[in-house]
């Protein structure tokens, strides 16, 4: 306690010498001076104790608006330096309604300052605030099973300073990789619930990582705006690769573990080969690239932008720029490429992007089912769209395989339109799981309340004795689940296949204390990991037991 402190307790409680008198009642006042003196210490230490929790946040807020404001400035040099596109509106951000007003013209009115934080990097683009119109029929009544518990809280993964923005399991499923605002990356025993590996290379927020295809390597981006690339064996950075703009999100192929790709905020998908480090193949685009997903010919890329446009590119149509052996990647490689405006369409599959709403809402994150889901679709059935209106909108692409290019768009049709969660002004992202039973048959065996289809045997690393549980439990191995994170503390897990709960809210997870921005499904178990800004990681299952060990 400093000399300031002491000075500000009120003069009625410090003590007072005494002029004579007998030795109790002097003792009797000694010592009621005493506890008073104790309790304006006691109330000047909780006094100081608040000020300095309130002061701690206030400092963590200041360094997350300094993250935010450098991104902001980031795309408004980027846009400011293009001609043809108008500025980043920072404005409607910072006043951006929640509840947009709509005047009777059908146009918006203006924004009311709200007391809401900015949203980090990505993806906002300069869109009309429309109230949103678009409401699913089947999210009706969906609030009767919200407190049906499908999902149980297993277990808490702690060791991150700062927001964990992002997980990822590895393919063989025993790993977990989390990437967080502590510009470090960590990777996870996930049987045994502890820490394996810390990367901290990175100077910035790590915004996205990926697994490669056998688990040996994990790829990350950042907004220093680089993309490195790290061996689990060796544990350690095997090359870094810096982009003139911050990293949005990252896909290995899935055909070749050295070929790899990237979106920024500078527009651009580029394409790495860390057996050629001086060659890279550049994909321009009009809008921030938010989110990624490579086909299984590894060349077809598909894209989600700030402008709400979903784009289909041919990588090999693409611009390659060979450096010079000499170039080290002190600068940015797609900065140095310049801009391929002339060229673009070229390499967009079917020339004309595909919008997912009227509203054309940017785009936070795409996802699509599982290639070795039950259903059989080499590059997945279904398809989730993550926009900045609260809706999710899943499209079915079992027609696609039967038009004359498989990387067309135009097909796809749209079967959910998911409500209930909070993702306005976060970029949130959701996942998959394709139940390994899945079929149209158990749909309509389940839909009609013939029976359940028998598991094939093979050994889960989920327990299956539950003792009570079952009765009241869907068949999640019939089922199609997609789970998202949300702005209001919880995450959420929607039945999106053909059954009698299709399209609804099938459970509420709750637990997280801060926004959940990220959730990921085990690849082939129904695991499912959140990461929040609490700077935790939680993990939930379908069964009260959990991994068998």
């Amino acid at each position: 306690m400093d000399k300031k402190s002491y000075s500000s307790i009120p003069s009625s409680t410090t003590p007072m010498s005494g002029s004579g008198g007998g030795g109790g009642g002097g003792g009797g006042s000694s010592e009621l001076n005493f506890k008073l003196t104790l309790e304006g210490l006691q109330k000047e230490v909780k006094s100081l104790k608040t000020k300095l929790d309130n002061c701690e946040r206030e400092n963590k807020d200041l360094k997350k608006s300094i993250y935010d404001l450098t991104i902001r400035y980031d795309m408004v040099s980027h846009q400011l330096g293009k001609g043809t596109q108008k500025p980043f509106n920072i404005d409607a951000v910072f006043g951006a309604p929640q509840t947009p007003e709509v005047n009777s013209n059908g146009t918006d009115g203006h924004p009311s300052i709200v007391s809401i934080q900015s949203p980090p990097p990505t993806l906002t683009s300069n869109v009309s605030d429309e109230r949103l119109l678009l409401t699913s029929t089947q999210q009706r009544n969906s609030n009767k099973k919200m407190d049906e518990r499908h999902f149980f809280y297993k277990f808490t993964l702690k060791g991150h300073n700062a927001s964990v923005y992002t997980v990822d399991f590895s393919p063989c499923g025993k790993m977990l990789a989390s990437g967080s605002f502590d510009k470090t990356v960590k990777v996870w025993d996930v049987f045994n619930q502890r820490e394996m590996a810390t990367f901290n290379e990175h100077t910035v927020n790590v915004s996205v990582l990926q697994w490669n295809n056998n688990s040996t390597e994990i790829l990350s981006g950042s907004y220093d705006k680089t993309v490195k690339l790290w061996d689990l064996n060796s544990n350690k950075l095997i090359s870094s690769y810096n982009t003139s703009g911050f990293i949005l999100d990252v896909k290995f192929s899935p055909i070749d573990n050295n070929i790899f790709f990237a979106g920024n905020t500078q527009n651009h998908v580029i394409g790495f080969d860390k057996r050629t480090p001086n060659s890279i193949i550049v994909l321009e685009n009009d809008a921030l690239i938010n989110s990624l997903y490579v086909f299984k010919d590894g060349q077809h890329i598909l894209t989600g932008d700030s402008l709400g446009k979903l784009k289909v590119w041919d990588s090999r149509k693409g611009n390659k720029i060979n450096f010079p052996e000499s170039f080290h990647y002190d600068g940015c490689v797609d900065g140095l490429a310049g801009s391929f405006s002339n060229s673009a369409n070229n390499a967009l599959v079917d020339g004309s992007p595909f919008e997912i709403g009227p509203e054309n809402r940017p785009i936070s994150g795409i996802t699509m089912s599982s290639r070795s889901g039950g259903s059989g679709e080499d590059d997945g059935r279904f398809l989730a769209v993550n926009s900045y209106d609260n809706v999710i909108r899943v499209y079915d692409r079992s027609k696609v395989s039967i038009v004359s290019h498989p990387y067309s768009l135009a097909p796809m049709s749209l079967i959910h339109s998911l409500t209930g969660h909070k993702n306005k002004n976060w970029p949130i992202k959701s996942s998959i799981y394709v139940g390994k039973d899945y079929n149209q048959d158990s749909v309509v065996k389940r839909t009609l309340g013939v029976g359940k289809s028998m598991n094939d045997g093979s050994k889960s690393i989920i327990d299956d004795d539950d003792d009570d549980d079952d009765d009241e439990q869907p068949d999640i191995n019939q089922s199609v689940l997609l789970a998202t994170g949300s702005a209001d503390y919880n995450a959420y897990i929607y039945d999106i296949g053909f059954g009698k709960q299709s399209g609804k809210v099938l459970q509420k997870l709750e637990g997280h204390t801060d926004r959940v921005y990220s959730v990921k499904f085990h690849p082939s178990e129904p695991i499912l990991a959140s990461c929040s800004a609490d700077n935790t990681i939680r993990f939930w299952t379908p069964k009260k037991k959990i991994f068998n060990n």
